[in-house]
């Protein structure tokens, strides 16, 4: 059986800090990408010249430019370019792991028909250590359970949701679902589509070797910010008509929320860099602090 193709679209939005090691990771294995689609949405930072600077590296790799500011109308403009048959999707600052785009293609040469879309295990990579292990822990005892009841030792099927910083459907099923997103921006825009695509009648799985990592800067926005954010996990399900599971997530959002305080000050005072803390750091404005290029394994 032929490998299926493989496009991957990255929106980028003032991400020169980030976008260049998300690519490099992704260079690695260009064997297994056909294309990667970096969407550059408006930055004042200079994320174009990083990005236009990557470009001898492969004839795989292109940028396009959508002027419609927002992260939903730079997604669907890097999806309805792409040509293969398999469109990942990563955030500019997620760090795939080796074997990450075999992970997808091997999935996907053999899935079953009504699996149409895949998320993999997503950890923060420049948060206290403390932190991602308790995090890293937590989700892969949760597959390892979810496994043990699986009779595919590759993938958990029948999730509820798709994480944007790391997941990949078929081409097909973002045609059938494309006009049913939403267009509000105060929702999960990830989970939006997922609902869509459960209710276009397609399953979603984890994929186990389909891992990354992505920045834990999100914890370091403030309260106001934190709490804005994660009020749309339950606003999601409420748009979609499901007011019992907004009943649920409602539970969860505030699990997020106690760990955001709880850690707050140790993540402002981590510095990923230098892998030490710095009192200084935490009255720092988020936009200095330093968010590393990369990270080694």
């Amino acid at each position: 059986m032929t490998l299926p193709t493989l496009s991957v679209v990255i929106p980028t939005f003032n991400e020169s800090r980030t976008i260049a090691a998300a690519v490099e990771r992704l260079l690695r294995q260009i064997d297994r990408i056909d294309e990667i689609i970096v969407v550059e949405n408006n930055s004042t930072d200079g994320t174009a010249a990083v990005v236009a600077a990557l470009l001898p590296r492969s004839p795989k790799l292109t940028m396009i430019v959508e002027r419609t500011p927002g992260l939903i109308a730079a997604r669907n403009a890097g999806v309805d370019a792409a040509k293969s048959e398999i469109i990942a999707r990563i955030d500019a600052d997620t760090q795939v792991h080796d074997g990450w785009a075999a992970a997808i293609t091997d999935f996907f040469e053999n899935a079953p028909a009504d699996v149409g879309a895949v998320t993999g295990p997503l950890v923060p990579h420049d948060t206290p250590p403390s932190f991602r292990t308790i995090f890293v822990k937590g989700q892969d005892t949760r597959i390892a359970q979810a496994l043990a009841r699986s009779d595919d030792p590759r993938a958990v099927h029948g999730i509820e949701a798709v994480r944007g910083p790391n997941m990949a459907f078929r081409r097909s099923v973002w045609h059938e679902v494309r006009d049913l997103l939403t267009s509000r921006t105060d929702v999960y825009e990830d989970l939006d589509f997922a609902l869509c695509v459960q209710k276009a009648g397609h399953r979603l799985a984890c994929v186990v070797g389909m891992r990354a990592d992505v920045s834990g800067r999100r914890f370091l926005t403030s309260r106001k910010s934190y709490w804005q954010y994660t009020a749309q996990l339950p606003r999601t399900w409420e748009v979609h008509g499901n007011d019992q599971r907004a009943r649920v997530s409602r539970k969860e959002m505030w699990s997020n929320r106690i760990v955001y305080c709880i850690y707050w000050i140790p993540n402002r005072a981590y510095d990923p860099a230098a892998r030490k803390y710095s009192a200084g750091r935490i009255f720092t404005k988020r936009d200095e602090l330093v968010i590393p290029t990369a990270t080694d394994r």
